[in-house]
């Protein structure tokens, strides 16, 4: 793998992708160009930012000359012009106001440097150009990713890597005139959506997003299938100093089923890891129930929602962290103890664990993901920030009717506006008020002790004075009756 920027460089896919389809609107010579698609242009979307899912957005394309030679990586190295709104011909002239979407090369920095900076400056969406020099053409970029550099947390717009014949045609015509275009996240849809998660028990990242996922989870029930998967992978080797800690020793085999250790130096290993993988399988196994929607009888496809399943995965990462102490540790004890909280069979559980350990890993070890917090919807490999919000607006993209539990969960949103990524773990307006009502009451009760104290202090002080009053009343007295 080449280049100075291996980490946001292209990695080869297995599973289908859902491109980003950017639409020629004006001029007519540009959209003649793309007569055999149509005026369509397929991208490789980033895996950072925010796609716009369920909604075809228009944008007005805008390029500047890279000055410095930066190729597109610093603020100084590039200008672009103001957005603009855009005239469309009717009865009347009517004024469209228009994305700002920025043009960039690819080359010499992160994809998400390139489309930082963009943002920076005013961006809505970014399309990155393929380098000159590069072979890839649009076909097969059909099968790449635009990976994140590990810096994507601060870029909340989209962006979309294309060929350099396609790109070389949207600068050329905006370098001359003004260009407008449709940006749509087209994903596979049926009657029911189909989401594929891999996650780890032992990612806070993972269970977090679960936890927030879990709300949403219940209102689709009817309508959606969830298949969970676990990150499995095996080492080859049989030195225990390599695998200790990290791998379930099997018989047979010292490095076939392993998990990334979660804490390092920490007490969770990697072998407790997959002991609760296997835990939270068997009890999305044990608790899924058939549903009987409308929309299932359409697909014909049997969809099933564990509901003491989602109860866990609310309670156990709060309940069990990684870090966590004593019978709040990370592990079988507290796990058993949550499962008896939310009304699951904990015996079964156990007994489940026990019986199709090796099983359920093998299968794991089977479907490989690219990550170990990778999704899919409908087979389609989801792109963008993993937020709950997001996704649900990727799956409700996903029905070919949309159904009424969409509406719902998913709000209108403002394309101008930077996507803000939800604050997770945060309290509800009902723990708040609880809150400031305990800290009214705490001062209460604070300024009472208060008063009290100053009341005896008060009155203690009024008694030394007079009694040192007394004392020289006394004293001269007595110098009296000497005298």
């Amino acid at each position: 793998m080449a280049g100075p920027w291996p980490w946001a460089w292209l990695a080869f896919l297995a599973f289908p992708l859902g491109h980003c389809q950017i639409k020629v609107i004006t001029p007519p010579e540009l959209l003649s160009k793309f007569h055999g698609t149509r005026g369509r242009i397929a991208g490789s979307t980033a895996t950072f930012g925010a796609p716009f899912y369920g909604d075809v957005v228009m944008g007005r394309l805008v390029y500047g000359h890279s000055k410095k030679n930066d190729v597109y990586c610093s603020q100084e190295d590039y200008d672009v012009p103001s957005p603009e709104t855009f005239q469309t011909e009717g009865s009347s002239y009517r004024k469209v106001k228009l994305l700002n979407i920025i043009m960039v090369r690819r080359g010499k920095c992160s994809f998400t440097t390139k489309v930082k900076v963009a943002q920076d400056k005013g961006a809505h969406a970014v399309i990155i150009v393929d380098r000159e020099d590069s072979s890839l053409t649009a076909e097969s970029l059909a099968n790449i990713i635009v990976a994140d550099d590990g810096y994507g947390s601060s870029v909340y717009i989209p962006s979309v890597l294309i060929s350099k014949e396609d790109g070389q045609q949207l600068i050329s015509a905006a370098q001359s005139t003004e260009v407008v275009i449709e940006l749509a996240w087209n994903l596979p849809t049926d009657h029911v959506v189909t989401m594929d998660m891999w996650m780890s028990s032992g990612s806070s990242q993972s269970m977090q997003f679960l936890k927030d996922f879990a709300p949403k989870r219940r209102t689709l029930n009817e309508v959606m299938i969830f298949n969970p998967h676990y990150a499995v992978f095996s080492m080859d080797t049989n030195d225990p100093a390599v695998y200790s800690g990290v791998c379930l020793e099997n018989a047979g085999s010292k490095g076939e089923f392993c998990a990334e250790d979660p804490d390092g130096a920490g007490e969770v290993t990697g072998k407790e890891v997959l002991e609760e993988d296997v835990r939270q399988l068997c009890i999305h196994e044990a608790t899924k129930v058939a549903r009987s929607s409308m929309e299932v009888s359409r697909s014909g496809q049997a969809v099933e929602y564990a509901e003491k399943y989602w109860d866990y995965m609310e309670k156990y990462p709060l309940r069990c962290p990684v870090d966590g102490t004593g019978s709040q540790k990370f592990g079988e004890e507290c796990s058993i103890a949550v499962m008896k909280d939310v009304g699951i069979n904990a015996d079964e559980i156990v007994l489940c664990s026990m019986t199709s350990k090796v099983e359920k890993l093998r299968q794991q070890l089977k479907d490989t993901a690219w990550s170990d917090q990778a999704i899919r919807v409908n087979g389609w490999r989801f792109k963008g920030i993993v937020t709950a919000d997001l996704v649900v607006r990727a799956i409700c993209s996903g029905f070919i009717h949309q159904p009424p539990e969409c509406s719902k969960l998913v709000e209108k949103r403002d394309v101008f506006v930077p996507y803000v990524v939800p604050v997770s773990g945060g309290v509800s307006f009902g723990e708040l008020l609880a809150w400031l009502l305990a800290t009214v009451a705490l001062g209460f009760v604070c300024m009472l002790m208060y008063k009290r104290y100053l009341k005896k202090e008060m009155r203690s002080n009024l008694r030394e004075e007079v009694m040192l009053e007394v004392q020289a009343q006394m004293g001269e007295y007595a110098q009296l009756r000497g005298a």
